[in-house]
């Protein structure tokens, strides 16, 4: 138990920040305070390894508070974007205001904390995007409760994951209603990791800003998330179930209750074998938009490849998705993503993406092909000590 937590503080020491897109999060601080290389839990910079998968699975109770006050607990990120398909038709677009402040760390050997506010977010005034606490003593120190706006249940990749766009199984719409299935919300999670298995589950509302902390009415929309997963540290192969069920209002004053359940599997590149991460999902909605006639099920797939070259700096990957709602509409994706660690805090993401789509009626849409990037800098406030 000792190596194990005195190795964690590398599980989150640089992990995406990707403003507008997929909820992360990133602890520079507590790879300074261990003083060891991010590697020991990423495959690549912010995609997570088996043994980092472990430690984030915790919510950070593996690691040694004593050895975290070696560093400040505070950090800040800047990143800037560039979207070919953002902004006023046909005009590429740059947006240089991102900067984020983190506070993060533990309070004794049963209490951790992460907190994340936007100071600027696509050049203006940025939201609450994280702020939770967890208790990590329960069942004998393999459970934890954890309450505030935290990530939901499901797989690492959904937040933590070197490519620019987000998963659209975890994002698919069926009519009116979004799923959130990688969403940071307000609400309470429960956990439980212990040799092999992981358990989550999660009871969430509002995505919004401090004002949605007590917006706990049915009828806006709730929902219960839950995973569960078969893992080890030292075992590049994870496989589990994650699902939701829930309710949605819509526009005409009745309400959706919707649910998704899914298998997945992850494999880390090992052995010059490049990685896998496989999804496949299906959703049903019982009432999908004001006027429906009857329930949509759809089913939803995101197959994704990715090796790490040149000694873990570059990572490249693959990834291909389609989505289909139930109501006749079958959307395709894809994308080829490049990343590149050019300094310990400093990387570069490009992507190349392209996405069509069937509504239905028998003809193939092709979308415009996008070409997006960005650069993301973190910095520790202080160094650590001694």
């Amino acid at each position: 138990m000792l190596a194990l937590r005195y190795l964690a503080g590398a599980a989150f020491c640089a992990l995406l920040l990707v403003c507008g897109r997929a909820p992360s999060i990133a602890m520079p601080n507590f790879a300074q305070a261990y003083g060891v290389q991010c590697s020991t839990c990423h495959t690549a910079v912010p995609t997570l390894n088996a043994y980092g998968r472990y430690i984030q699975r915790s919510q950070y109770a593996y690691m040694d508070p004593i050895v975290l006050k070696k560093a400040v607990p505070v950090w800040i990120g800047y990143q800037a974007n560039y979207d070919s398909q953002a902004g006023p038709p046909d005009t590429h677009r740059v947006i240089w205001g991102n900067l984020a402040v983190h506070l993060d760390g533990l309070v004794g050997d049963n209490w951790s904390y992460h907190v994340q506010q936007w100071l600027v977010n696509d050049n203006q005034g940025g939201p609450l995007d994280t702020a939770w606490v967890s208790f990590n003593n329960l069942f004998k120190h393999n459970g934890y409760l954890a309450v505030g706006k935290l990530e939901v249940p499901a797989p690492s990749p959904f937040s933590q994951w070197f490519e620019v766009a987000p998963f659209a199984t975890a994002e698919v719409t069926v009519g009116e209603h979004a799923y959130a299935l990688d969403a940071n919300r307000w609400g309470a999670k429960m956990g439980y990791l212990h040799n092999s298995l992981s358990v989550d589950v999660a009871y969430v509302g509002s995505d919004a800003d401090l004002n949605g902390a007590t917006d706990f009415v049915p009828a806006a929309g709730k929902t219960l998330q839950y995973r569960a997963a078969f893992m080890r540290p030292k075992n590049p192969l994870e496989f589990g179930v994650y699902g939701a069920s829930g309710t949605f209002p819509i526009s005409d004053g009745l309400t959706d209750r919707f649910s998704a359940i899914a298998g997945y599997v992850q494999r880390d590149p090992t052995n010059g074998v490049p990685g896998v991460f496989f999804v496949y999902q299906t959703t049903h909605d019982s009432y999908p938009m004001a006027g429906a006639v009857g329930p949509a099920n759809g089913r939803d797939y995101t197959l994704n490849v990715y090796e790490p070259i040149i000694k873990d700096k570059v990572v490249i990957g693959f990834r291909r998705e389609m989505t289909y709602d139930g109501l006749g509409n079958v959307n395709h994706y894809g994308n080829i993503d490049l990343t590149i660690q050019l300094a310990k805090y400093l990387h570069l993401y490009t992507e190349a993406g392209l996405s069509g789509s069937n509504p239905g009626n028998g003809v193939d849409r092709i979308g415009t092909p996008a070409w997006r990037a960005f650069i993301w800098w973190t910095m520790p406030i202080a160094r650590a000590k001694g």
